[in-house]
C-alpha cells in the first residue's frame, strides 16, 4: 500500500504576506502494537510469543541504560539510537548551562534495511470522499423539495 497523503492548506509564519499554502502531509494507515508484532514474530521465528516479548523487553531495559548513560546505540540493520537535547542559546558562554537544555530527546537514524525500504515505498495521494452537495439537493436525496406536494406514489399508514 505505501505511504498516502492529503494535500493540507496551511499558512507559514515566515511569509510576511500570510499568504495560503499547500503542502502534502501524510496519513497514518494504522497502528501495530507491541502484543501483534511479537506474535508476528514469534510465528516467523518459530519460538514462543512470550520469549519474544522478555527479549524485547529486555533490549528496551539495556538500551535505556545505555542511552542514559550518554552512549550511542546500534542496532545492526535496524538503525541508530542518540541521545540529544534542544537548547535555547544565550549571549555569552558564560550563559551556557545546563538549565538552558530545554528538552531532552533520542535521535533515530535507521539503518540499511529501513533506509532500503523506504527508497522503495510508494507514495500516493489519499482520495478524499467528496462530503459537498453540488447538485442542489443538500442532502435530501430522494424526497420531494416541498413537502406539501405529493410525489404521487402512495404512502403506507402508519397506523395499519
Amino acid at each position: 500500500m505505501g505511504l498516502q497523503y492529503v494535500v493540507a492548506k496551511r499558512v507559514f509564519g515566515f511569509d510576511k504576506d500570510k499568504n495560503v499554502k499547500y503542502v502534502a502531509k501524510s496519513v497514518g494507515s494504522g497502528e501495530l502494537g507491541t502484543d501483534k508484532l511479537c506474535a508476528k514474530v514469534s510465528r516467523i521465528l518459530g519460538i514462543h510469543r512470550k520469549t519474544v516479548d522478555l527479549v524485547a523487553a529486555g533490549l528496551v531495559d539495556i538500551m535505556s541504560e545505555e542511552i542514559e548513560d550518554g552512549k550511542t546505540v546500534r542496532l545492526g540493520d535496524f538503525g541508530l539510537f542518540r541521545p540529544s537535547f534542544v537548547g535555547k542559546c544565550a549571549d555569552t558562554q558564560e550563559g551556557v548551562t545546563a538549565s538552558n537544555i530545554v528538552r531532552k530527546r533520542i535521535l533515530f537514524f535507521p539503518g540499511k534495511a529501513f533506509n532500503a525500504m523506504l527508497d522503495k515505498m510508494s507514495v500516493t495521494r489519499m482520495a478524499m470522499p467528496d462530503t459537498d452537495y453540488t447538485d442542489g439537493s443538500q442532502g435530501n436525496e430522494g424526497k420531494p423539495e416541498n413537502p406539501d406536494i405529493s410525489d404521487g406514489g402512495e404512502e403506507e399508514d402508519p397506523l395499519g
